[in-house]
């Protein structure tokens, strides 16, 4: 007689499937996670380890812009771009002297420069009107002991090529001219959290 009864050995068993599905969909979701990992860029993957400490901004672009090649001017009103700085980690510090966080900062990128001397390329690029250009100049050299030198955008249309949400904001650029990460807001860039990223950047250890 057909019935739609379960027989007596089904009903034994069905805990095991059930226990054998189940292990079957972790091992899925489990490939899954690691195939999705293995996916990201080699440039985004493992960052996040230096979003500690004095670097907890830290972010990671999935799509990041890439170098301006916007003109810029030196403080001897000579024009050069980003692009001319190819081949070398730069750190990329976009600020005013109307920002107050910027200027708190830049004693520290100041100081990165001085530690790292010619590995690496600190250009901070100023954003304020021609009319406070000299203003700006001095300020810099005061604030980072004639560390670095003054570059200026005063059509401020650096920001944009940057998609940057506010000011300062710093970016970090492989020697090939991708960026591998930014921090935006003020930072301790004179500290070790700062030395181990950018330590990495010259070693190219950004997995």
């Amino acid at each position: 007689m057909d019935t739609d009864t379960p027989s007596a050995p089904a009903r034994r068993n069905w805990p095991l499937w059930a226990a054998m599905a189940m292990l079957a969909f972790a091992g899925i979701a489990i490939l899954y996670v690691l195939f999705a990992a293995g996916s990201k860029p080699a440039e985004t993957q493992g960052m996040a380890r230096f979003a500690t400490g004095a670097m907890h901004r830290l972010t990671v672009m999935p799509d990041p812009p890439p170098l301006p090649q916007r003109a810029i001017q030196d403080a001897q009103g000579r024009i050069t771009n980003l692009r001319a700085f190819s081949g070398q980690v730069l750190v990329v510090n976009l600020w005013a002297t109307w920002c107050a966080p910027c200027m708190e900062e830049m004693p520290t990128l100041g100081a990165l420069q001085r530690r790292f001397g010619g590995r690496v390329r600190v250009i901070p690029v100023n954003v304020d009107d021609t009319a406070h250009l000299e203003q700006a100049k001095q300020e810099l050299a005061r604030l980072t002991q004639g560390s670095l030198p003054l570059y200026n955008d005063n059509s401020r249309g650096i920001l944009f090529d940057v998609n940057a949400p506010g000011m300062p904001v710093t970016i970090i650029y492989a020697r090939r001219g991708r960026e591998v990460a930014r921090l935006v807001g003020g930072a301790d860039w004179s500290g070790d959290d700062a030395a181990r990223l950018i330590e990495a950047v010259l070693a190219e250890d950004v997995r």
